[in-house]
């Protein structure tokens, strides 16, 4: 299903806990888009950017930054629910006011990160109360050890048509970059 395999050695039991720095990041980094943009100005807390070959442009925010950024938006009322605080990367159309969130999980062995797929569907509710007014897009960008590991998460997000990149695809930043520009 995938094009090339990726193999991080974290001299323990897998991804996740305390090794997740070592092993995230360097998946976070490798599924970047960003030499598939062209920055039209720095912002305080993210670019503008313009996705190569398209002309809708896109506030590229990640991290902590999103939240800084989406700052006037932000329903003050809505208590942050856990895991909705960082986006690994998040593309914001504010012409169309579509936030789409992509969530990168890398994982090459046995853990509970399973049932963190499972939570998309809450995280997508609680950035809608977040956000009044913009629609959620929610991407998972996932490693190809989730298609034998988590057959059923991976049959429930299909069945909710919630969108999944194998981020191991050589087309894979083609493809996330197709989704976003095509999203109606």
């Amino acid at each position: 299903m995938t094009d090339y395999k990726i193999k991080i050695d974290n001299k323990g039991t897998g991804a996740g806990g305390s090794k997740t720095n070592e092993t995230g990041l360097p998946y976070e980094h490798l599924t970047d888009l960003k030499d598939k943009y062209h920055v039209i100005s720095k912002l305080t807390n993210g670019e503008k950017i313009k996705f190569m070959n398209h002309d809708c442009e896109y506030i590229k925010t990640s991290k902590s930054d999103f939240f800084k950024y989406m700052d006037k938006f932000i329903d003050k009322n809505i208590v942050k629910g856990h895991g909705c605080k960082q986006p690994d990367e998040c593309y914001i159309n504010e012409i169309g006011k579509i936030i789409f969130i992509i969530e990168k999980k890398f994982q090459q062995t046995g853990g509970s990160v399973c049932e963190k797929i499972q939570t998309c569907e809450f995280k997508t509710w609680q950035y809608t109360r977040t956000f009044p007014g913009w629609r959620i897009v929610y991407i998972y960008c996932l490693s190809d050890w989730f298609i034998k590991n988590c057959v059923a998460e991976i049959e429930y997000l299909n069945y909710k048509k919630l969108p999944i990149f194998w981020g191991n695809s050589l087309s894979y930043k083609e493809d996330v970059i197709k989704f976003i520009t095509n999203y109606n």
